[in-house]
């Protein structure tokens, strides 16, 4: 995670620097020899300089991504997929997938996919909010899952904080809500990492983090129901812990506009998600590389 301040350009401090010397030599003579009032340039610049500063920046950043990832939670069966990486960040808003999120943060800051806003945000902490599809899950995305009731797609509505505990240390945690009343139910996050910087373009991030749901949410995802037409023995979890997990991340700034990324990550269900019959391998792993053209940051 990484809050950015204002700069001041060298070219900037260069015109100020002659503009200082020109008083020297005649402080009350302007350029075409006609009185001035000492300072007036100078605060026309700096009023002109904190309008650019306020005004609200357009970004976006466009890519795709080519990952593998286990067809399920807990599935040992594989999903290979190319798939688009986008974000378009105006001011404080953003809309994005998670991993367009991360080519137009440089791999640093927030992942929130979706819509979303920054509420707050200083030096070290940020707080924002964001509404997401979750695409949900039905019997064709594995065998095991045939004769289950489809986990219905929805939209979660999130709130996720972030604090920098030092320029590499970064904390967060956010929770997520089912706002449509689909079963979805509640979810909610920690997560730690570590920010290397090998060069000026390059950055490796190490991250760990632990993930909790609610009943609904653990039903819906590892539950079998009592009477479903699944050969499956009936299970009903409890909310909890249900997943730890950690990885790295490789984001490479090839130049000004086009970055480059590479992820892998590995996790494990815990508690009655890993006891659930749908659990056939508790422990998956995930890879991805990425390319994304990125303006005007």
């Amino acid at each position: 995670m990484r809050f950015t301040t204002g700069r001041v350009s060298a070219s900037l401090i260069s015109l100020r620097a002659m503009a200082l010397a020109g008083l020297c030599v005649s402080p009350w003579v302007g350029a075409q020899g006609l009185p001035e009032t000492p300072g007036t340039d100078t605060a026309v610049s700096d009023k002109a300089e904190s309008q650019q500063a306020a005004a609200p920046k357009f970004n976006y950043a466009i890519g795709a991504i080519v990952g593998s990832s286990p067809d399920y939670a807990g599935g040992d069966g594989r999903k290979n997929s190319l798939r688009p990486a986008w974000a378009i960040e105006y001011g404080r808003f953003r809309l994005s997938t998670s991993r367009g999120s991360a080519f137009m943060g440089h791999g640093l800051g927030p992942r929130e996919s979706g819509a979303s806003a920054t509420l707050a945000q200083s030096d070290r902490f940020s707080l924002s909010a964001a509404l997401r599809i979750d695409k949900g899950r039905d019997g064709s995305d594995a065998p095991i899952l045939v004769g289950l009731p489809s986990v219905r797609s929805t939209l979660r509505a999130r709130i996720s904080a972030g604090y920098a505990i030092t320029d590499r240390w970064a904390v967060g945690a956010g929770v997520s809500q089912d706002i449509l009343g689909r079963d979805g139910g509640a979810q909610w996050s920690t997560s730690i990492g570590y920010t290397w910087p090998v060069t000026e373009q390059t950055k490796v991030s190490f991250g760990a983090g632990a993930s909790f749901g609610d009943r609904t949410y653990l039903r819906g995802h590892f539950g079998v129901p009592a009477g479903s037409n699944s050969p499956l023995p009936a299970f009903e979890p409890r909310g909890g812990l249900y997943s730890v997990d950690a990885g790295v991340e490789v984001m490479t700034a090839l130049n000004r506009h086009w970055v480059v990324l590479g992820a892998a990550r590995v996790s494990q269900l815990q508690g009655d998600a890993r006891r659930s019959p749908l659990t056939v391998q508790p422990v998956g792993y995930s890879v991805s590389v990425g390319l994304a053209y990125r303006c005007c940051r």
